[in-house]
This record gives C-alpha cells, structure tokens and sequence, in this order.
C-alpha cells in the first residue's frame, strides 16, 4: 500500500502506476464491520475489473478540525495498518483537511479525483457528504460518474462508530468488538511509574475493571478516567479488550 498526502491541488503530480482507479472513499473509523464490507467489494471489483483500487481518506473529521478536538476512536496510524495488512490496497491517499481543501466544491472534488487519481468507479456508504459544507452526495456522484460506477451501501443503524462511542462510554466492551467485527485495540502511554493512560481516544470509558490481552496475555485492568496501573517494562503498550 502506497500512502499518498494531496490537497486536492491541481498543480500537484502524482506517480501513478494506474489507468483507471477503483475507490471507495470515507474515515473509516475504527474500520467496523460495514467498513468492511465497503472494502471487500472495493478489492471485489477491482479483481473482477483487473485494475487497481485506492483509498481515499481524510486527515482528519472535519467537524474535528472546525472544532478544534479529536473525537476518533483509533489512531490514524493504527487504522492505517490494519487496512494494509487486511485488505493491501494499491494506494492511500489522505486529504489532508485545512482551510483551503475544506472549501473545495463538490464539481472540483470529482474532477480532481477523475482528471489526477484517475477514479472511474466508486464504493461509498449511502449518507456519504464530501466538499464544502457537504454539498455532495450519493446522487452528485452519479450524476458525475454514471449511475452505474457508483456502488452504495446502505446505511445499517446497528452499525455506527456513534454506536462505538456510545458503548465505550457504557464500558460496553462486548458490543464494542461486536460492531467491529474484531477486538477493540488501543494503546497505553506511560504517564508515570507504573500509571498508564490511553493514548488513542479522548472518549472517556466507564471506569472499572477490563480483561484485556497483552502480548497473548490476558491481564484484568481497573481504569479510572482512562487511566490504568500496569507493572510492565515498556513505555508504550498496545492492548486489545476482550
């Protein structure tokens, strides 16, 4: 997987070994099960198509930006290696979100992706938004692209990384895993002696006791506003609730 930042800037140049780009296009935060799905058919089409398929991300939530916090429930870095290592697309390219590319409007969006990514077939979720003040839609896509290249998933309310937060909040690990699709993965950062606090998340999960799986471990750790005791020789540690 190639990870490629843009602006959305047509004086940018890009390397690509590509004719034609199979994408889809979100966050993906936390990559829950319908993620997935999303991704399955991306590679799906791509293999059927033989050509590429790309990613296409952002920074950063815009909202968050506007805001000026972080509401995500996984590291970007972390969510990025997963996507490889589970799904290998060709390429990642990042969007990086400021005051310029925030402002894009949804026919300068498309015709960048077309003209310089070379998109011609696109899988999203059907309340995608993209461009200034989520102008563009579903709709805007096909009429751009052709109703036929764009594939919509439809929106499954059991499904959310809303309901993700709403259950960390809950200390409802089980649900958790259960919209992922897999164990839920954070990681721990030193603060002092044996204290540790949760580095991926400004979310703050029900304080109690957790069982967790350190390095094929399980350990049961007692957090208190994301802040645990662990009695381990590293200052970074990556943990999964169980």
């Amino acid at each position: 997987m190639i990870k490629i930042n843009t602006f959305l800037n047509y004086m940018e140049e890009f390397d690509l070994n590509l004719k034609t780009n199979i994408v889809c296009i979100g966050f993906f935060d936390g990559v829950h099960k319908m993620h997935k799905k999303i991704l399955e058919e991306v590679k799906r089409q791509a293999f059927e198509n033989q050509t590429k398929w790309s990613i296409i991300t952002f920074s950063e939530k815009v909202k968050d930006f506007l805001d000026g916090k972080k509401t995500s429930i996984q590291l970007k870095e972390k969510k990025y290696k997963f996507i490889e290592s589970d799904f290998n697309p060709d390429y990642l390219f990042e969007i990086q979100i400021n005051m310029e590319t925030i402002k894009v409007e949804p026919k300068e969006f498309c015709l960048f992706l077309k003209e310089k990514l070379h998109v011609n077939k696109i899988v999203v979720g059907s309340d995608f938004k993209f461009a200034y003040q989520g102008k563009g839609n579903v709709n805007y896509l096909k009429e751009f692209f052709g109703e036929e290249n764009i594939i919509i998933f439809d929106r499954v309310k059991e499904i959310s990384t809303t309901l993700i937060k709403n259950n960390l909040v809950d200390g409802i690990m089980k649900n958790v895993n259960n919209i992922l699709g897999h164990n839920y993965n954070v990681t721990l950062k030193r603060q002092e002696d044996t204290t540790f606090k949760i580095l991926d998340i400004n979310i703050i999960i029900k304080n109690g006791t957790y069982s967790v799986k350190i390095n094929k471990d399980i350990y049961e750790l007692d957090f208190k506003n994301n802040l645990t005791t662990l009695n381990i020789d590293q200052d970074l540690v990556d943990i999964e609730f169980i």
